[in-house]
């Protein structure tokens, strides 16, 4: 039986094959995963601080704020007094911003002359399509300020201001576009534009399709005769990838290839960038078989479960062996634990040297999800409250 082709493109609207192709010049770049973010300074001007950044500023409360969620305080066309609920409005809700890492770092009398203050901060902003990706400050007339809850706290009100300087401009892109992207050893045929979904192909002809970030999109620009094999050839693209895989997820890859993981653990070795990376690789790769029977026992090993991605990486390998996924964070985990993926749920789990992740997994700020570290005791009590008969040796 041939070796199948390594990657094969489907139409994103029919589904059919497009073209097969044996590598993609393009795909995996070399950037580091996670992406460290970029630390701004923002000014809130005319602000009128309370609750925790009050604190900060009188030096009865500390420097370093967390999260700082900013709310538009008012929108054109709406009463002053009117309050609005940016959860249940369409309007606000995409002009909401969170600010992370925030730390207070001066403030003085307002440039206005009121009785307000300047207030100087750090952090970076969290990096999500809200308000076109922050360069444009949306249409209102002042901003309300939230601290969201850390080590266990409420989210309480910070005060509120008239803008914000800093925050809403043009930003360069942390990973600048890579070069355009070429299809190497493809099957000819293919001619015009195209705008496929990407498989990964194991050599045992298993396919794996791939998220919509990795999709391949444009008009093919070059045609050459490839030396990849007689008759093939190499597409080169005008665009590219739109979010490329990590240089360093190419021996994953390469694994998942071949197989997959042969015994577990594998991942133990890696730092927690690359647990991450290891949960995504397991998570396009996942088998979709049938739950196994209701009555069986899974066994974490909880020997390397030292952060929130080995926790994952461990649980994954637990339900469905080495390489295995059962939830890339805890919301997956929850679809997994209701609807099973490769456990029928309300199963029983013994989680060996659970004092490994008791001691490693505390309160504190997770500077990889940028939010309130995920302890043991959150593990303990979400496993529980999915119907899984958790035992803790």
């Amino acid at each position: 039986m041939p070796i199948p082709f390594r990657w094969r493109l489907l139409d994103i609207e029919s589904g059919k094959t497009i073209t097969e192709c044996s590598d993609i010049e393009g795909l995996f770049t070399d950037r580091v995963f996670p992406v460290a973010p970029v630390y701004e300074r923002y000014t809130l001007v005319s602000c009128h601080p309370a609750g925790p950044l009050r604190a900060a500023i009188d030096g009865t409360g500390p420097d370093w704020l967390g999260i700082l969620v900013i709310e538009p305080a008012h929108v054109p066309g709406r009463p002053v007094d009117e309050y609005c609920d940016p959860s249940a409005c369409h309007e606000c809700a995409f002009s909401v911003e969170e600010l992370l890492d925030v730390r207070l770092v001066g403030y003085r009398p307002a440039a206005d002359g009121s009785d307000r203050l300047d207030v100087d901060l750090t952090g970076h902003r969290y990096d999500d399509d809200n308000n076109r990706h922050g360069t444009t400050a949306p249409e209102a007339f002042g901003y309300r300020l939230i601290v969201t809850g850390m080590d266990g706290r409420l989210d309480e009100r910070a005060g509120d201001c008239g803008d914000i300087a800093g925050l809403f401009r043009e930003r360069p892109d942390p990973w600048p576009p890579g070069p355009p992207v070429t299809l190497l050893g493809c099957r000819p045929g293919p001619t015009g534009s195209i705008a496929a979904e990407l498989a990964h192909v194991r050599t045992d002809g298993t396919v794996s399709r791939m998220t919509w970030e990795h999709c391949v999109n444009g008009r093919i620009v070059a045609t050459r005769p490839s030396a990849h094999g007689d008759g093939l050839v190499d597409l080169t693209l005008n665009r590219p990838i739109v979010d490329p895989l990590a240089g360093g997820d190419r021996a994953l890859w390469d694994m998942w290839r071949s197989g997959g993981p042969t015994e577990p653990n594998l991942w133990a070795p890696l730092d927690r960038g690359g647990r991450r990376r290891w949960v995504r690789a397991a998570a396009l790769h996942r088998s979709h078989e049938p739950d196994k029977p209701a009555g069986i026992v899974y066994h974490l090993d909880g020997r390397h479960v030292t952060d929130e991605d080995a926790f994952y990486c461990a649980l994954g390998e637990a339900i469905n062996g080495p390489g295995g996924w059962f939830g890339t964070d805890l919301f997956w985990v929850h679809e997994c634990a209701a609807t099973g993926d490769g456990a029928t749920p309300g199963f029983r789990l013994i989680w060996h040297d659970s004092a490994v992740a008791r001691a490693h997994l505390v309160p504190g700020y997770d500077r990889h999800t940028w939010r309130p570290a995920l302890t043991f005791d959150d593990l303990v009590r979400f496993l529980i409250r999915e119907g899984v008969e958790l035992e803790l040796q």
